[in-house]
């Protein structure tokens, strides 16, 4: 059996309605300015949903991304890219992708491979460092583990907090 494609695994839920999306996260430290999420890289289906978790030194924005037309290929690689820039411009740490049913934890475990092995789907540092294995068209392919241990080392002073 062929595995289903990622734009069939990724949803949001929007208004109680599961739709086809995924989520955008930032890792700030706590007290940031919070960014605009930046909307006209995609074409969506609704208003985007946001909302913040906060710890102690840290604040993770999360923004549901209702999409009503997948870009693929370079398109969808450069809409991310556009997407992360935005939040790393603003002052996040880490920008990812996650979705619906991956795993995702609250810092002291954000990142942790015990706990969030499979969670990211596309990844940039405010170093500029970049990856994104996510595409439309293809099967729901997550970083690896040893990608997950250097987003948590990147990470440190703010993941590694509660």
């Amino acid at each position: 059996m062929t595995p289903p494609l990622a734009r069939d695994s990724l949803t949001v839920f929007v208004g109680g309605e599961e739709m086809p999306g995924f989520i955008v996260y930032g890792l700030f430290p706590r007290g940031s300015h919070r960014p605009q999420f930046p909307s006209d890289a995609w074409i969506l289906a609704d208003e985007v949903r946001d909302f913040t978790l906060i710890g102690e030194a840290w604040e993770v924005p999360r923004w549901d991304v209702p999409i009503a037309v997948w870009r693929t290929g370079a398109e969808f690689v450069a809409a991310v890219r556009t997407t992360f820039e935005a939040l790393i411009a603003a002052g996040s740490r880490v920008a990812w992708i996650g979705a619906e049913g991956v795993p995702f934890c609250d810092a002291p475990q954000l990142f942790d491979v015990n706990c969030m092995s499979g969670g990211v789907l596309a990844w940039m540092t405010d170093d500029g460092a970049f990856g994104c294995p996510l595409e439309p068209d293809l099967p729901l392919i997550p970083v690896d583990d040893e990608c997950l241990q250097m987003l948590r080392r990147h990470s440190v002073g703010l993941a590694d907090v509660e």
